[in-house]
C-alpha cells in the first residue's frame, strides 16, 4: 500500500514539475526575423551550391524547412507587390499596391506606392523621406502583432529602397528605415519627428561611402566563376566611368555629386544593410522581452546587379557568395545577442528573366517588345481612322487604359476602337495574348487569367493586360528585367528556420501570401486582415 502512495506522490510531482516547465516556457519566439533577397531566383540557392559556406544559406536549408516550390499568384511581378504579399498574406487584388508605380485614374497621372506629400524627411533635407504606407490597403504581421498586445511588440523595418523598408513594417511600425542619394540612412515623419541618436553617429560617418570603398573585386578567381557567363560580354551595362563591364569596378571617381546611393549596385550595399540591422537589435533591444518583436529586412543590391549585369553573369554569382557570408554572420550574431528563440524566414520578392540576348544566343526563344512603337502605333492609326488624338490614355506596367472622354468627345463607341486596338497589339512580335479585364472577370480560362486578375486593382490597374511570349521583355538596352508571370519571375525560394520549425523540405505547390498566416499561427497572433493565403504545414 505503502508503495503505491509513492508511486502516486510521484507521478504528481512529476506532473507538477513538467507544468511549472510548460508555464515557465515562452509560447512565442522572443524574434521573427523576416529576410527578403530581391529579384533571388529560385535556382541561386544550387547553382552557387559549391561555394557557399556552411553557415548562410546551407544553414537555413540544414536546420530549417524548405519549400521548393513556392510561387507569386499574380502579375506583374515587382518589388513593391511582392513586399506587401509577403507581409500582408494577400495578393495585390487585396491590397492594393500593384506596382512599384500605377497609373491613377481618379487623378490621371503616375503614383508611386509609398510617396505621401502629407510627411516630411527625417534625416535628410530632400523629399526622399516623404513617405507613407498609406496605400496599403490592409494591415500587415508587424501590425497584428502590435495590436495583439496593446503595442508592446517592437515593429522595424530595413531596406536601402524606400518601398521595401515602408511596406513590410505596415501601419504601426515603430520605425522604417532606408537611404536617401548620398546614402544616408533616412525616415519619415510618419514613423519619427527626429533619428534616433545612434542612426545620427551612423550617418555622421558616411556609411556608404565608407562601405563602397574604392573598389567592387571578386572573391575568387574569375576563371572559377564557371556558373556563369564570361566577365567581359555583351549582354551587361557598363558604367559611365567604365570602358568595360568587367571586374575589378572602381568606385574611386564617385562624388557627393553622383551620390553614394550607388552603393545599391554592389554587394557593399548588403553588408551596410546587415550591419546596420545588428546595430538596431542592440541598440533598440530588439528581443529583449516576453513580447515577440519583428524585424524586417531586405536586401536590395541582389536586385539593382540583376538588372545591370543579369542573372548568369560574374557579379551576380559573387553578389550571392557574399551575401551567404554575410547571412552567415548575422545568424552568428543574432544567436549570441538574442538566444535561440529566434524565428526566420527568408524569401524573395521575384525573380529575373534571363538577358534576352543572352538567350537568343543560346537558341532559346526570346526577344524585346517594343512598347514605345506600339503605343504611338496604335494612336497613329486610330487618328488617322477615327479621327481620335491620343487614344492612349496611359501604358504602364504591361496594361493599356484608353481614353473614354476622347471616345465620348467624338461619339465613338469603344468596342470599334478596341477591336482595332486589340488588332494592333497583336501584330507587334513578342505579344502571346492581349487579355480584356472586364471579360477576364467573367471567368478565368487559363492559369495566366488568374495571375492577371489577382493582380488587378480598380482605379489602380489597366483595362487591357498585354501578355509576352516567354522570354520577351520590354524594350531596353542591356541586363534584364522580371514582371511577368512565367516561372523566371513567380518561383522563389522559401525557407523557415528556428522557433518551432522542423527540419525537411516539400515539393508540393504554395504561394507567397501563404507566408504571413503560417507565421501568425507560429507566433500565435491573428493574421492580416486580407489574408488570402493559408497556413503551411512543415510535413
Amino acid at each position: 500500500m505503502m508503495k503505491c502512495w509513492v508511486v502516486v506522490i510521484l507521478l504528481f510531482l512529476s506532473i507538477c514539475s513538467r507544468s511549472q516547465e510548460i508555464s515557465e516556457k515562452s509560447i512565442n519566439p522572443k524574434l521573427l526575423i523576416g529576410l527578403v533577397v530581391d529579384q533571388m531566383r529560385y535556382d541561386y540557392l544550387f547553382r552557387y551550391w559549391d561555394k557557399l559556406g556552411s553557415g548562410g544559406f546551407k544553414k537555413m536549408i540544414s536546420d530549417g524547412y524548405l519549400f521548393k516550390n513556392a510561387n507569386y499568384s499574380y502579375v506583374p511581378t515587382y518589388t513593391a507587390p511582392g513586399h506587401a504579399t509577403i507581409y500582408a498574406g494577400c495578393t495585390p487584388s487585396e491590397h492594393g499596391i500593384t506596382a512599384n508605380e500605377w497609373y491613377d485614374q481618379s487623378f490621371q497621372q503616375m503614383t508611386y506606392c509609398v510617396d505621401d506629400y502629407r510627411y516630411n524627411s527625417v534625416g535628410t533635407t530632400t523629399e526622399e523621406g516623404d513617405k507613407s504606407p498609406k496605400n496599403l490597403l490592409v494591415t500587415t504581421l508587424g501590425d497584428e502583432m502590435k495590436l495583439m498586445n496593446n503595442n508592446h511588440s517592437k515593429v522595424i523595418s530595413i531596406a536601402l529602397k524606400d518601398r521595401s523598408a515602408i511596406l513590410p513594417g505596415g501601419h504601426k511600425a515603430d520605425a522604417a528605415y532606408w537611404i536617401d542619394k548620398q546614402g544616408n540612412w533616412i525616415s519619415s515623419s510618419y514613423y519619427m519627428n527626429t533619428l534616433p541618436r545612434w542612426v545620427e553617429a551612423i550617418n555622421e560617418t558616411l556609411p556608404a561611402k565608407h562601405y563602397l570603398g574604392t573598389k567592387w573585386e571578386p572573391i575568387f578567381p574569375i576563371m572559377e566563376y564557371e556558373e556563369s557567363f564570361s566577365d567581359n560580354n555583351e549582354y551587361e551595362e557598363t558604367h559611365l566611368w567604365e570602358t568595360s563591364p568587367v571586374f575589378p569596378h572602381d568606385y574611386s571617381s564617385l562624388t557627393e555629386k553622383e551620390g553614394y546611393s550607388f552603393i545599391k549596385y554592389t554587394p557593399m550595399g548588403n553588408t551596410m544593410t546587415i550591419d546596420f540591422a545588428k546595430k538596431t537589435i542592440l541598440k533598440e533591444k530588439l528581443g529583449d522581452d516576453k513580447y515577440t518583436d519583428l524585424l524586417a529586412v531586405s536586401f536590395s543590391p541582389i536586385d539593382y546587379i540583376g538588372h545591370f549585369y543579369g542573372p548568369h553573369s560574374v557579379e551576380m554569382e559573387d553578389a550571392i557568395i557574399q551575401l551567404d557570408a554575410e547571412l552567415a554572420s548575422f545568424f552568428q550574431f543574432v544567436q549570441k545577442n538574442v538566444g535561440v528563440e529566434v524565428l526566420y524566414f527568408l524569401t524573395a520578392d521575384h525573380g529575373a528573366v534571363n538577358v534576352p540576348k543572352y538567350l537568343t544566343d543560346q537558341k532559346v526563344p526570346s526577344g524585346y517588345f517594343d512598347a514605345k512603337a506600339c503605343v504611338n502605333l496604335i494612336n497613329t492609326q486610330i487618328s488617322r481612322k477615327f479621327n481620335i488624338d491620343s487614344v492612349v490614355e496611359n501604358y504602364s506596367n504591361s496594361q493599356l487604359i484608353i481614353s473614354k472622354q476622347r471616345l465620348h468627345q467624338k461619339g465613338v463607341q469603344l468596342k470599334k476602337v478596341q477591336d482595332e486596338v486589340i488588332e494592333i497589339i497583336r501584330g507587334f512580335s513578342g505579344v502571346k495574348d492581349v487579355l480584356i479585364i472586364e471579360d477576364v472577370k467573367k471567368g478565368a480560362n487559363s492559369a495566366m487569367d488568374q495571375k492577371v486578375l489577382n493582380g488587378y486593382f480598380k482605379g489602380r490597374s489597366g483595362e487591357y493586360y498585354i501578355l509576352l511570349k516567354p522570354g520577351w521583355i520590354h524594350q531596353r538596352g542591356k541586363g534584364t528585367t522580371h514582371g511577368s508571370g512565367y516561372s523566371y519571375d513567380t518561383h522563389v525560394p522559401l525557407l523557415f528556420m528556428g522557433y518551432g520549425v522542423k527540419h525537411g523540405d516539400s515539393n508540393q505547390g504554395v504561394y507567397i501570401q501563404d507566408i504571413a498566416p503560417t507565421i501568425s499561427s507560429l507566433i500565435n497572433v491573428s493574421f492580416p486582415n486580407g489574408t488570402t493565403g493559408k497556413p503551411l504545414r512543415f510535413e
